[in-house]
């Protein structure tokens, strides 16, 4: 039977740590754990676990402190996750035939990720590689990437993650993103994250620049985030009225992103925008609306790709409420309301009460 290590590092983690070692304690090994200057209880709670407590003077480079921890692991294969992370969910049995039968892979969790949007918390869901055999280490100084060819698997494991709703590390991060453009000014990922992290801090002019650039250099059969990219690309240029962009966008993507449900919500969302904006130059898209809410429903939620929860279920079905009570289809938009209250969104049920009073 192969040994599996929990490899960590942390800072100023009190009020995360145990939620995080509790879910994984009987699952791992060890636990190792990388501290990076913590001044409150994160050690204590460690040592409560009985991690492996080590000590690195931080530099500004996750992929240093991540690979300082990893050599230090005594595991045949390597868990890693963060304090704001914690397990909802695994199949032991599927994941010691994974460790046991190979070590030429790169296991990918699925990690729900919580945050705020339009005043409502909402879920997205992102597959993530963060199960690796031992020799495997990291590169990048920010959103590191394990330094490996290995194929990537979906593993049966789920975290949830509630870090973007309580911690703002703006400043921190994007410092390090565009550190490391300056040496590769054209490398997709760097820009798609540069333009992402203004995007989640609402500063949408300032992301505008670079997701041009993302959208201008990545390849789209190679880069496993350009989904996610296209998507908020869209949303960006709703959100600065660069709707002109929008189209084009579209255009060349609208068939390859098929069976993706977030694409075909936001370009819902894009058309009403667009359609909003100048009905008179832009009512020919008119009929796209319902066409791609609709075709969001058939989709459904993606079970294999970076997702909202809701974009191919109780979101989409509650747009078309929208868009049926707004065209005075009041019928269709009784049904589609309801539909997205049986699913658990709470704000059909006022639409409800308003066609129905």
């Amino acid at each position: 039977m192969k040994k599996l290590s929990l490899v960590m590092i942390a800072k100023n983690e009190e009020s995360n740590l145990k939620r995080c070692l509790d879910s994984v304690k009987n699952i791992v090994n060890e636990i190792v754990i990388v501290d990076t200057g913590s001044t409150d209880k994160t050690k204590d709670i460690a040592l409560e676990f009985n991690s492996k407590i080590y000590d690195y003077k931080w530099d500004n480079n996750f992929s240093n402190a991540r690979n300082y921890a990893l050599s230090h692991s005594t595991g045949d294969w390597n868990l890693i996750l963060d304090a704001d992370e914690f397990i909802t969910n695994i199949n032991l049995d599927k994941i010691h035939k994974f460790i046991n039968s190979n070590n030429k892979s790169i296991g990918r969790v699925k990690r729900i990720d919580l945050f705020k949007q339009d005043g409502e918390i909402r879920k997205s869901s992102a597959f993530i590689s963060r199960l690796a055999p031992k020799g495997i280490y990291f590169t990048g100084s920010i959103h590191e990437q394990l330094d490996c060819d290995y194929p990537r698997k979906i593993v049966d494991i789920e975290l949830d993650h509630d870090g973007y709703l309580y911690a703002n590390k703006f400043d921190r991060n994007i410092i390090l993103i565009l550190e490391e453009l300056k040496g590769d000014a054209n490398n997709s990922y760097l820009l798609y994250q540069a333009a992402k992290t203004y995007y989640c801090n609402q500063m949408y002019k300032e992301a505008s620049p670079y997701f041009d650039r993302f959208y201008e250099n990545f390849n789209y059969s190679t880069d496993a985030f350009s989904k996610d990219g296209l998507v908020l690309y869209l949303y960006n240029v709703i959100k600065t009225n660069e709707l002109e962009k929008g189209l084009k966008v579209i255009e060349n993507y609208f068939d390859v992103m098929n069976e993706y449900c977030d694409f075909y919500f936001v370009c819902g969302v894009y058309f009403t925008e667009l359609v909003s904006s100048n009905p008179e130059k832009y009512m020919f898209y008119f009929d796209n609306i319902e066409l791609c809410y609709l075709n969001a429903l058939q989709f459904g939620e993606s079970t294999d790709s970076d997702s909202v929860e809701g974009t191919g279920s109780y979101l989409a079905e509650f747009n078309l409420g929208v868009f049926y009570e707004l065209t005075g289809n009041i019928d269709k938009a009784v049904q589609f309301y309801t539909l997205s209250y049986d699913h658990g969104y709470l704000n059909a049920i006022g639409r409800l009460k308003a066609l129905q009073s």
